[in-house]
């Protein structure tokens, strides 16, 4: 990522993710994720068996990416990852040998992690898939979370900032899309640029599909 160091919030730096800072940026998903409504809906997050099952799933995503090269930010404070924000970059493949290879030593708790709520889960797979139509190709945020102990202090925005720096230097690439299940989330997200598409509403929680168009695409 080039500037790497213009993207600062009150001593937050984002950089890019390195294999030593992995584990710290494993458990920051989790506390992030752990009151995010859709994951919350389908997870029992407040289990502590299932918070360590959701830490080696999102273990397993940050080794492929990084083996793969794509795009993960750490937002870092005093030496500590406090934000995380892993990007789809369709152009960069994850190895679907390399994927199996890392989920199968892990599979019965993966399965026992969904096996839960297996209805909310189909429901949430259902309601969180992309809209149809976006011009191609196009960044994907497959997770932004900052640890809650942090939030407030400006990481996710500048992690979200400097996605869309990355993207507005290539103008092969026509936006960012992203999900969220939450309200607040989503007038922070149209804050920095990004247009609601749809809202998938499940009853107990809401999808709503957002993008941001890179203004140098095409």
């Amino acid at each position: 990522m080039s500037n790497e160091r213009e993207w600062w919030a009150d001593g937050i730096e984002i950089v890019r993710l390195t294999g030593e800072l992995t584990g710290q940026a494993t458990q920051v998903l989790v506390e992030a994720f752990k009151t995010e409504e859709t994951t919350a809906y389908h997870l029992d997050t407040g289990r502590p068996a299932t918070q360590r099952r959701m830490a080696i799933l999102d273990g397993i995503f940050l080794r492929m990416y990084l083996e793969a090269d794509r795009p993960i930010l750490a937002a870092v404070k005093e030496g500590r990852v406090v934000g995380v924000g892993m990007v789809r970059d369709p152009r960069m493949p994850v190895s679907g040998k390399r994927a199996v290879v890392l989920f199968v030593p892990h599979l019965p708790q993966l399965l026992a992690l969904f096996a839960r709520h297996p209805i909310r889960l189909l429901r949430v797979v259902k309601a969180a898939r992309c809209p149809k139509g976006l011009a191609e190709p196009f960044f994907t945020f497959e997770a932004l979370g900052v640890h809650p102990g942090h939030q407030g202090e400006g990481a996710g925005k500048a992690l979200m900032r400097a996605v869309q720096a990355v993207v507005e230097e290539d103008p092969g690439i026509s936006g960012i899309y992203l999900n969220t299940g939450s309200a607040k989330n989503q007038a922070f997200y149209e804050s920095l640029g990004y247009g609601t598409l749809r809202i998938a509403d499940l009853g107990a929680v809401k999808v709503y599909h957002m993008f941001w168009r890179n203004p140098a695409f095409g």
